[in-house]
């Protein structure tokens, strides 16, 4: 069965709805990238929607089990699918986010159990290009990345040892996308 699409009021309801239902003994905080971080910071069209929201960072270490059992108790609350909330994006590997990624991040919520963060939009160009599926690369052509971001691109890609030919075919998108000056 396919996943319902969220909008950004969809996921804005959703992420709040987590933040009171999560119990966890610390403070958590995570990171959103993807879809849902373009919706919330406005970097995508208020028309995108997505069928999940993709947590590439969390803290402290211990808290996925409890955001998990807290997203699955939202998924039949608000009636979205059960892995609405995820950690799919890890696969693609730590090493894909760009170190200082958090001096870019911009908080999508603030709440007394559980902080978001959206990625910036270079981090956010960056593992758009390395993953560039086809939602991806539409992403990517209404984002209109300049050149600037494309040269942030480039070095971060320079850093990445692993899976060479992953990084040449994202060397291969970034090259193909019409950049804007600035």
């Amino acid at each position: 069965m396919p996943l319902p699409d969220m909008n950004n009021s969809t996921v804005a309801t959703a992420l709040a709805a987590l933040a009171d239902a999560l119990e966890h003994p610390a403070h958590v905080e995570t990171l959103l990238v993807g879809g849902a971080a373009g919706m919330l910071t406005g970097e995508l069209p208020a028309s995108r929607t997505t069928t999940d929201c993709d947590v590439m960072v969390y803290a402290p270490e211990d808290a996925f089990e409890a955001l998990a059992l807290a997203a699955a108790a939202v998924a039949e609350r608000l009636s979205l699918a059960r892995g609405w909330f995820n950690t799919g994006a890890m696969s693609l590997g730590a090493g894909v986010l760009p170190g200082d990624w958090r001096g870019r991040a911009a908080v999508v919520l603030e709440h007394e159990s559980l902080t978001v963060l959206a990625a910036g939009r270079r981090d956010l160009i960056a593992m758009k290009v390395y993953a560039h599926r086809a939602q991806d690369l539409e992403d990517l052509d209404a984002m209109r990345v300049r050149r600037s971001e494309a040269g942030f691109v480039r070095a971060h890609l320079d850093t990445l040892g692993a899976n060479p030919d992953r990084v040449s075919d994202a060397r291969a998108v970034l090259d193909s996308l019409e950049l804007i000056d600035g």
